[in-house]
């Protein structure tokens, strides 16, 4: 964790540094931290897969509920991402359709746990 704050300080600094000559740098500069950050945020995800995969015999082989969890916050997280580096970017407008289009597909993607409870309703109506 110390690690990761510290290449995210360094890369500000970096940033705020080159900034006042060549601005475009600075914006390239933070990309690539937050790439960096990333693919270290992925390695650290891979771990925890692998610990929830290990539930699968306290959750009764319902492992399917777990990929959904995970589906949805993967799908919060990459769209975070994408879209505060547009805001830091300046474009604002493409950070609100990825914002929006994240919305949408987590809706979609919870679809499945609403048809479960439909049908859990109406057995329990009969």
């Amino acid at each position: 964790m110390i690690q990761i704050c510290v290449l995210a300080i360094a890369g500000l600094f970096a940033a705020l540094i080159i900034k006042k000559d060549k601005p475009e740098f600075a914006v390239l500069i933070i990309m690539l931290v937050s790439f960096l950050i990333a693919i270290r945020i992925l390695t650290v995800l891979g771990n925890a897969m692998s610990e929830l995969e290990s539930w699968e015999e306290i959750l009764g082989g319902n492992i399917a509920y777990i990929s959904l969890l995970l589906k949805i916050i993967g799908i919060t997280y990459v769209c975070d991402f994408a879209a505060n580096l547009c805001k830091d970017s300046g474009y604002a407008a493409l950070s609100n359709h990825i914002e929006l289009f994240g919305k949408v597909a987590i809706m979609v993607a919870g679809f499945p746990i609403i048809r479960i409870m439909i049908d859990m309703l109406e057995g329990m109506m009969r």
